[in-house]
């Protein structure tokens, strides 16, 4: 009986061996058939690319989203960074390639994440120590779990010392792109919205009788947008990864702190002594 065990598991192995090698051939078929027929939409899956990149929900979807409702703008920054850790846990758990499944399965797992929050009412009115609390956990289950496989000689990040090393241009070898970079830069952007929404400048400001109106909250867009723009000019030290991953860190976290808090204060403090000149 337990031989028959044995055979069975083996059995069912070689099963899911041949399943998966024969959906991965078949994905990769479609994807040729993509590539050969859609050629003449490059420009146009280029640009959608660019519209989907998650570094553009901090630059530009965020500071839109957060004037017109702060319920979904701090919604939108939670899913993000939630959406994003699980993405770069199951890169590491699973192959990290983009076959068509794994893509849409990723499409669906950020729906969960989204739809959870929805039945997460109070995530807007959480206090500073859930922001704390949250990104503690985050950093230290990621490098916790990246700490394991390098136990286990594997090493997740192999693709960058070979980028160094090989690489013709430095100035092609893009450190925000990895998994570490994505995860220190959500990690500053969720601690910067935490300390955001608990400083006196958004509760003045935000809260206040301008926070109503419809024109401070236009004019407060477009400074955040030209803000962040300034941010985004500012380069990244490379000559560390300690450095280069720290100075991503409290850029990161200068974007909320903008959008919420500095730009909506200044703003309002703008507002005030242009109304006591008038009166």
């Amino acid at each position: 009986m337990p031989f028959l065990s044995v055979v069975e598991l083996a059995v069912a192995e070689n099963m899911k061996v041949i399943s998966m090698d024969f959906i991965h051939s078949s994905e990769v078929l479609v994807i040729q058939y993509l590539q050969s027929t859609c050629r003449d939409y490059q420009a146009f899956f280029s640009f959608m690319s660019s519209v989907g990149d998650p570094r553009n929900i901090l630059s530009f979807y965020f500071p839109l989203c957060f004037q017109v409702s702060h319920v979904v703008g701090i919604k939108m920054l939670w899913v993000a960074v939630i959406g994003d850790w699980f993405n770069l846990i199951f890169k590491w758990v699973f192959v990290a390639t983009h076959f068509p499944h794994q893509v849409i399965l990723g499409v669906l797992a950020g729906v969960l994440v989204a739809e959870a929050f929805e039945h997460l009412p109070s995530i807007h009115t959480a206090n500073l120590n859930v922001y704390i609390q949250t990104n503690l956990f985050l950093l230290s289950f990621a490098s916790g779990f990246y700490l394991l496989h390098r136990m286990a000689n594997i090493d997740l990040m192999w693709s960058v010392p070979k980028a160094k090393k090989w690489c013709v241009d430095p100035a092609w070898i893009h450190l925000d792109s990895s998994p570490f970079a994505g995860l220190v830069r959500n990690s500053g952007a969720l601690l910067g919205l935490g300390l955001a929404l608990h400083s006196q400048m958004f509760l003045q400001s935000c809260r206040g009788r301008n926070g109503q109106r419809a024109s401070f909250r236009l004019v407060c867009t477009g400074a955040s947008l030209g803000a962040l723009r300034l941010c985004e000019l500012m380069e990244v030290s490379m000559k560390t990864e300690f450095l280069f991953h720290a100075f991503s860190f409290c850029k990161s976290a200068v974007g909320p702190l903008s959008v919420v808090a500095l730009v909506p204060y200044c703003l309002h403090v703008l507002t005030g002594v242009r109304e006591n000149k008038l009166h």
